[in-house]
């Protein structure tokens, strides 16, 4: 007895964004202590904001497709997603300088999770029970990863109240799960469109309001780090290439499938940070890591399944 397997489209969409997304992430914290978290949250926008335009321009002339319709929920998913993507790459961010840094990034992780909560509230979708497991079993991974035995201890949670850096990572896993429900919303709210079109406008309305929102802000309280970006331009211009790209793999991939199952798989990022390390750095892998590896790679296949 045989049987067809196929992998989704939106799959290999993930691990391409993954791998851009840890290159994007490396990238930007490298420039952090040049132009400080507010500064170096900014350059992905404002350097990403052309590059999705000038991507939208190509797809559009080389497909003969006009634009998409915008539905009547549209620009508030927009504004909604755009919000709350800016205050999690802040607090995931300044979450790096807490001085419990894999606290921030485990609480960080639980970002598919509330997606999931957040994509019932506002799209009415819901997530099966081994899909449910999966994701689950993913965040122990993760966990197992960045905090090791730790993450089971009653204590790690009970720091809570206490420690910045968690609250920090806990709050930009609730931003970056609303931001990616809400842009799914906003692509399935366009009328017209192949998904691709659809993403990529979707993008290019976000990234565009994002730059508009930071640089008010910042021309009135922090004229300083404006000129900083100024400065360092060039390195800000290749976060905001790797970034625009990463993102529309992403915002692709959410128009497939499930904001919930998405953000899930992309934690096999960790697993492309891991190779890295071993690869390039020639670090050993601790037993630890080798179980949250293997407890990863069992729940990326889960979800797949599921």
């Amino acid at each position: 007895m045989t049987g067809d397997f196929s992998i989704p489209l939106w799959v290999p969409l993930c691990l391409i964004a993954a791998f851009l997304q840890n290159l994007r992430s490396t990238l930007q914290k490298s420039l952090q202590p040049e132009l400080g978290t507010r500064g170096a949250t900014y350059v992905r926008f404002l350097f990403g904001a052309p590059v999705a335009m000038l991507g939208l321009a190509a797809l559009t002339r080389i497909g003969d497709q006009p634009l998409p319709t915008i539905g009547p929920w549209f620009v508030i998913y927009c504004v909604g997603g755009g919000t709350a993507q800016i205050l999690g790459t802040a607090a995931l961010l300044a979450s790096f300088q807490s001085r419990n840094f894999a606290a921030g990034i485990a609480y960080s992780k639980t970002e598919p999770l509330l997606a999931g909560l957040f994509g019932f509230l506002l799209l009415g979708e819901g997530i099966s029970p081994s899909g449910l497991g999966a994701i689950t079993l993913g965040l122990v991974a993760v966990w197992v990863l960045t905090v090791g035995a730790q993450a089971f201890r009653p204590a790690m949670w009970g720091s809570l109240l206490n420690d910045r850096g968690a609250w920090l990572g806990m709050f930009a896993g609730a931003a970056f799960g609303l931001a990616a429900v809400c842009y799914r919303g906003a692509g399935l709210d366009l009328s017209s469109g192949d998904f691709i079109i659809r993403a990529w406008f979707t993008l290019s309305c976000v990234l565009s309001f994002q730059v508009l929102l930071m640089t008010g802000e910042m021309l009135v309280r922090d004229r300083a780090t404006l000129r900083k970006v100024a400065i360092y331009w060039r390195r800000g211009a290749l976060v905001g290439l790797v970034g625009a790209t990463a993102s529309a793999g992403w915002f692709s991939a959410s128009l497939l499938e499930n904001a919930a199952y998405v953000r899930a798989f992309g934690q096999v990022e960790l697993l492309f940070a891991i190779a890295s390390s071993v690869l390039f750095f020639h670090e050993r892998l601790q037993p630890r890591e080798l179980l949250g590896i293997a407890l990863l790679i069992v729940s990326l296949v889960l979800l797949l399944l599921s």
